[in-house]
């Protein structure tokens, strides 16, 4: 199963490449963040309450498990025994909401395995590359460490590329019994024509 993660940056000609985009790589499942707009009722296009994370399941396979409402910027489905969540975290959330929503994320992946959580997190930390760390990597990492996930990002790629410049701020998490079969366990970068990078592991 091949996953992309993908951040539209709220782009309508990014979500326009999207269906292009994961057909020539074909990709299984999307895991989307910022997207410009949500599609038609489509069951297997999976959707947080504020419109900011989605997960697309493709290629016919089914989805084993979805929330049972909606939840704000957080979604997750299972697919193939797999639970997958995507996750935006706005810059403009203060830190009490920062941590009150991941919370709120490992609240719902509380015994859900194997696992991946994968989104933009607007956290900086030279853990994963960034020039400085900022107070949200603490938050960050100390909120995770209770789903005993492994840092799959590596290198000093960007995951997003814009006229102030470039950062790392969406990151990929996996339970460490699936980082062998993430790419070899390598995070790999993709560049788009809307200059941001995307990882895409294959499970």
């Amino acid at each position: 199963m091949r996953i992309l993660q993908l951040n539209l940056n709220h782009c309508r000609s990014a979500q326009n490449l999207l269906s292009q985009t994961v057909r020539e790589l074909g990709i299984s499942v999307a895991i989307v963040c910022d997207q410009y707009k949500n599609p038609g009722p489509h069951y297997t296009w999976i959707a947080d309450s504020n419109k900011q994370a989605a997960i697309w399941v493709l290629g016919g396979l089914p989805v084993q498990g979805r929330p049972s409402r909606p939840h704000p910027f957080f979604t997750w489905a299972r697919v193939s025994d797999l639970y997958i969540f995507s996750v935006y975290t706005p810059p403009r959330l203060t830190t009490a909401e920062f941590s009150a929503l991941l919370s709120n994320v490992v609240e719902e992946a509380q015994g859900k395995r194997p696992l991946i959580i994968a989104g933009d997190f607007n956290a900086w930390s030279t853990e994963w590359g960034s020039s400085e760390t900022k107070p949200r990597d603490v938050i960050l990492l100390d909120a995770l460490s209770a789903l005993d996930v492994v840092l799959l990002n590596t290198g000093h790629t960007p995951t997003f590329t814009g006229p102030q410049g470039s950062s790392i701020i969406d990151l990929s998490f996996a339970s460490d019994s699936l980082t062998p079969r993430v790419a070899g366990g390598v995070w790999r970068a993709m560049s788009s024509p809307t200059a941001t990078t995307e990882p895409s592991p294959s499970v």
